[in-house]
Protein backbone atom coordinates (compact mmCIF):
# COMPACT_ATOMS: atom_id res chain seq x y z
CA UNK A 1 0.00 0.00 0.00
CA UNK A 2 2.82 2.63 0.66
CA UNK A 3 2.98 5.89 1.80
CA UNK A 4 0.16 7.18 -0.59
CA UNK A 5 -2.15 5.11 0.75
CA UNK A 6 -0.73 5.88 4.89
CA UNK A 7 -1.48 9.54 3.54
CA UNK A 8 -5.32 8.92 2.68
CA UNK A 9 -5.43 6.90 6.38
CA UNK A 10 -3.88 10.14 7.87
CA UNK A 11 -6.67 12.47 5.96
CA UNK A 12 -9.44 10.33 7.29
CA UNK A 13 -8.38 10.54 10.07
CA UNK A 14 -7.65 13.68 10.01
CA UNK A 15 -11.52 14.60 8.95
CA UNK A 16 -12.52 12.72 11.58
CA UNK A 17 -11.19 14.54 14.07
CA UNK A 18 -12.03 18.10 12.54
CA UNK A 19 -15.91 16.69 12.59
CA UNK A 20 -15.95 15.73 16.44
CA UNK A 21 -14.76 19.19 16.88
CA UNK A 22 -17.30 20.72 14.80
CA UNK A 23 -20.01 18.84 16.71
CA UNK A 24 -21.06 16.63 13.60
CA UNK A 25 -23.43 14.27 14.83
CA UNK A 26 -22.36 11.59 12.30
CA UNK A 27 -18.99 11.07 9.66
CA UNK A 28 -19.22 9.00 6.05
CA UNK A 29 -16.00 7.89 4.97
CA UNK A 30 -16.15 6.22 1.14
CA UNK A 31 -13.32 3.73 0.13
CA UNK A 32 -12.89 3.27 -3.48
CA UNK A 33 -12.26 0.14 -4.81
CA UNK A 34 -10.58 -0.60 -8.67
CA UNK A 35 -11.82 -3.83 -8.86
CA UNK A 36 -9.12 -3.78 -12.31
CA UNK A 37 -6.49 -4.89 -9.47
CA UNK A 38 -8.88 -8.32 -8.17
CA UNK A 39 -8.89 -6.87 -4.91
CA UNK A 40 -10.87 -10.08 -3.04
CA UNK A 41 -13.61 -9.84 -0.24
CA UNK A 42 -11.02 -10.33 2.38
CA UNK A 43 -8.55 -7.34 1.27
CA UNK A 44 -11.74 -4.98 1.31
CA UNK A 45 -13.02 -5.70 5.05
CA UNK A 46 -9.02 -5.34 6.00
CA UNK A 47 -9.94 -2.03 5.13
CA UNK A 48 -13.04 -1.67 6.70
CA UNK A 49 -10.98 -2.73 9.98
CA UNK A 50 -7.70 -0.41 9.50
CA UNK A 51 -10.60 2.91 8.79
CA UNK A 52 -12.69 1.84 11.74
CA UNK A 53 -9.94 1.12 13.70
CA UNK A 54 -8.24 4.54 13.20
CA UNK A 55 -11.48 6.86 13.10
CA UNK A 56 -13.10 4.97 16.55
CA UNK A 57 -10.57 6.67 18.84
CA UNK A 58 -11.46 9.89 17.14
CA UNK A 59 -14.72 9.87 19.16
CA UNK A 60 -16.88 7.66 16.12
CA UNK A 61 -18.53 4.27 16.64
CA UNK A 62 -18.78 2.53 12.89
CA UNK A 63 -22.79 1.76 12.86
CA UNK A 64 -22.80 0.78 9.53
CA UNK A 65 -21.18 0.25 6.03
CA UNK A 66 -22.24 -1.14 2.42
CA UNK A 67 -21.16 -1.22 -0.90
CA UNK A 68 -21.84 1.50 -3.20
CA UNK A 69 -21.40 1.40 -6.92
CA UNK A 70 -17.45 0.96 -6.87
CA UNK A 71 -17.17 2.09 -3.47
CA UNK A 72 -17.62 1.23 0.14
CA UNK A 73 -19.29 3.58 1.85
CA UNK A 74 -18.97 3.45 5.98
CA UNK A 75 -21.63 6.04 8.44
CA UNK A 76 -20.14 6.38 11.78
CA UNK A 77 -22.10 7.87 14.49
CA UNK A 78 -21.20 9.95 17.81
CA UNK A 79 -20.19 6.87 20.40
CA UNK A 80 -21.44 8.05 23.58
CA UNK A 81 -19.68 9.23 26.04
Amino acid sequence: MGLLHAWRVQKVVSDATTAFNRGDLTFTVDIDIDFRARVTAKMVRKEIDLIARRVEPQGWRLIEYGPFLNSIEMHFMRAPR
